[in-house]
């Protein structure tokens, strides 16, 4: 299901009442968002199916979608019926906000045909503010139309439990990391990781997560480009490399980066878990050459 698709299901009143908004970058989330509900709550009104095609809405000119923005931005814009949660804690977003959120389902909407809910950061939901939403979805509350949207990196980012009751829509991979940057970060973990196959000294795999480090930003625990940039610069190295078993690893060592952002939010540091990383899958390859004496 792609957006222009998922727009078609809004504009006849079809769209599902939870749906996953994952990949491309934090704007394209939050922009597929902001036109998904001024479609929903577009004083148009839901269009017939066979007039779907020549359908205006979101309009862009009536008083719900002009007044529909993210809240973050420079304005005096509100509407009562789009709600969006926040991250409220370091790495977290919090049982009681969630709940908070949540009452307002409890209400019939202010101005609006329906409600719209966005989780912004869906991927940091604790255990049981998860839970909390996943009551709210099992059981909706009412027969008023209520949409929620999840916003996340990527849908394995959530729960099961929660992807199994929502429909994901993929909006694209994120940027990649610029050539030049690239390059260079690879070329740094290559030759740390070429002195250890020959010298098999510990510090060298240290050395060889310090270059994947060497060109991040790490200290926001939410951001997963730092965690991309350093699992392309090790497939970067990999395609270079003649042996099999040897490409296989540096595989295994990529998906386990693009995998620990997940890590990065309980709390252990960027530095442990690349070197975590690092060692779990290269300290078994095979020595290439003993070291000159």
């Amino acid at each position: 299901m792609n957006l222009e698709a998922t727009l078609g299901l809004a504009r006849i009143g079809r769209l599902y009442p939870s749906l996953i908004l994952h990949g491309g970058t934090e704007e394209t989330r939050r922009e597929a968002v902001l036109t998904l509900a001024r479609c929903l709550l577009c004083d148009a009104g839901p269009e017939t199916v066979e007039a779907v095609e020549a359908s205006r809405r979101p309009c862009g000119k009536c008083r719900h979608c002009k007044r529909i923005v993210w809240p973050d931005r420079k304005s005096d814009a509100f509407h009562p019926d789009f709600l969006v949660l926040e991250r409220d804690l370091k790495t977290v977003t919090s049982v009681d906000a969630t709940k908070a959120l949540l009452r307002s389902a409890q209400v019939t909407p202010f101005e609006a045909c329906g409600q719209v809910f966005v989780i912004a950061s869906a991927e940091t939901l604790s255990g049981e503010a998860a839970n909390a939403l996943l009551k709210v979805l099992e059981e909706p509350p009412g027969k008023t139309s209520r949409h929620f949207f999840l916003l996340a990196p990527s849908q394995f980012d959530l729960l099961p439990t929660l992807r199994s009751r929502s429909l994901a829509l993929f909006l694209g991979t994120g940027p990649r990391p610029r050539g030049t940057e690239l390059m260079k970060t690879a070329e740094g973990f290559g030759r740390a990781l070429e002195s250890y196959l020959q010298c098999r000294h510990s510090g060298e795999l240290l050395a060889a997560a310090g270059a994947l480090k060497a060109s991040g930003q790490w200290d926001d625990a939410r951001a997963r480009a730092p965690w991309e940039h350093a699992a392309a610069a090790v497939l970067d190295y990999a395609n270079s490399q003649p042996s099999q078993s040897n490409r296989r690893a540096l595989l295994a060592l990529a998906s386990d980066l693009l995998e620990a952002p997940r890590l990065r939010l309980r709390g252990i540091p960027a530095d442990r878990i690349l070197e975590g990383c690092v060692s779990r899958r290269l300290a078994a390859l095979p020595e290439t050459r003993s070291c000159a004496p």
